[in-house]
């Protein structure tokens, strides 16, 4: 009887260790590339026209892009994201482009990958960021439209979800550090010409981002 019971516990404790161990992914199971579509909300808050305090968009604005990415290693990649927005106020719309360059370094661990089927995959990225306003001109200008491109550093973090070895999925909350110019346009009325009068303000804008992904690891 306890010889029995000694052999139960052993072949017991032997296929727990093999289902472990079949569970716990192997080296490069998170390597290759990945494509993803993103979307979520961006804040915005340097389209306020200075000399009117009209502000055209709204203060967190819908987003969607696309991301691309390749995992040199399990837990260290490189991505290229490229996102769009825009709004309108009385027929007068504003576009939105935002990049990102980033590293994003992964963590792994069995306590978050040992599953048959899913591995949890937190993270945290730092790269460059880009923004390209399309902003509408003042009233008071010929100018219909007017563009400006600001740069600066970004950081996030998040959680990503790999399903069967192939289906991707996760949150990230991001912030992006703008340092953008001012707007400034020719304004005339009532046949007086103000000299580039500020339309948009400029200067060191934060700006922060909540998305969803789901795309597939190859």
């Amino acid at each position: 009887m306890k010889r029995g019971i000694f052999f139960i516990v052993i072949i017991g404790l032997v296929v727990l260790v093999a289902a472990k161990a079949l569970a716990r992914p192997h080296k490069g199971f998170h390597t290759g590339p990945y494509l993803c579509i993103e979307g979520g909300v961006t804040q915005n808050s340097f389209d306020t026209n200075q000399r009117t305090g009209e502000k055209i968009g709204f203060a967190l604005e819908p987003t969607l892009g696309f991301l691309f990415g390749w995992n040199v290693y399990d837990w260290l990649s490189a991505e290229l994201v490229g996102r769009y927005s825009t709004s309108a106020k009385e027929e007068r719309r504003e576009h939105l482009v935002d990049a990102n360059m980033s590293v994003k370094a992964f963590l792994i661990t069995d306590t978050l990958t040992n599953f048959p089927t899913l591995r949890i995959l937190p993270f945290g990225k730092v790269g460059m960021a880009v923004r390209i306003d399309a902003l509408p001109g003042d009233t008071q200008s010929s100018d219909g439209v007017v563009t400006r491109v600001g740069f600066g550093p970004t950081v996030g973090a998040g959680v990503m979800f790999l399903f069967q070895k192939y289906v991707y999925m996760g949150f990230e909350a991001q912030g992006d550090f703008i340092v953008i110019d001012d707007i400034r346009q020719n304004l005339t009325s009532g046949g007086v010409t103000t000299p580039s009068a500020l339309i948009y303000k400029g200067g060191w804008l934060p700006q922060f981002t909540a998305l969803g992904i789901v795309g597939v690891h190859f």
